[in-house]
């Protein structure tokens, strides 16, 4: 029993090790939300660096997005982030800009029949300053990556006035390769 316990330990695998802290003020009626706080502690980090740019997730716990609350930035090009660190960089709803930010809040306001679509929303105005930022293809070496940013603004396009949240947050994370984590036995 003991060896099998062992064994299961020792097969397990990592992500990210990092700390953070990321505060919303959420609208959104359908959640039963009006500019209330929501922390969320966030314990999962992770980066999917792919062709020169960066997937970074960070959220409250391991769970699939769809089941959790947390944050994804989408990085175009790590090399030219990691170059201009320290400077702060404009947010962008678009596809295909520089840097994409969304938060999503599936285990705050889980999807039922009662409430409309998923609480994912896209960062529409604010900057975000990066201070690391894990670019393979510029260093290998330099595994962490962490930013900050005030203030940003989120919302659901098809309705930003009526379903939006205003996030702080911070967050710094070393890169970890590893087997992708296992989610069932």
């Amino acid at each position: 029993m003991l060896l099998a316990g062992l064994l299961a330990l020792g097969s397990a695998c990592s992500v990210g090790v990092g700390e953070g802290s990321i505060t919303a003020q959420v609208t959104d009626e359908g959640c039963g939300m009006d500019g209330e706080t929501v922390e969320l502690f966030p314990d999962f980090f992770a980066a999917d660096p792919f062709e020169g740019a960066l997937e970074v997730r960070v959220q409250r716990g391991g769970d699939f997005e769809f089941m959790s609350d947390g944050i994804s930035l989408n990085i175009q090009d790590s090399a030219m982030e990691a170059m201009r660190t320290g400077t702060p960089i404009e947010v962008s709803p678009e596809a295909g800009e520089p840097l994409r930010m969304t938060i999503y809040l599936h285990d705050t306001c889980r999807v039922d029949r009662a409430h409309e679509p998923p609480v994912t929303f896209v960062a529409t105005e604010g900057t975000i300053t990066f201070l690391d930022v894990y670019a393979p293809d510029l260093d290998p070496d330099q595994l962490r990556t962490s930013a900050s940013f005030r203030g940003v603004r989120f919302v659901d396009t098809s309705r930003p006035n009526e379903r939006f949240a205003i996030v702080d947050a911070e967050f710094s994370f070393l890169f970890n390769r590893g087997r992708p984590a296992q989610r069932f036995p």
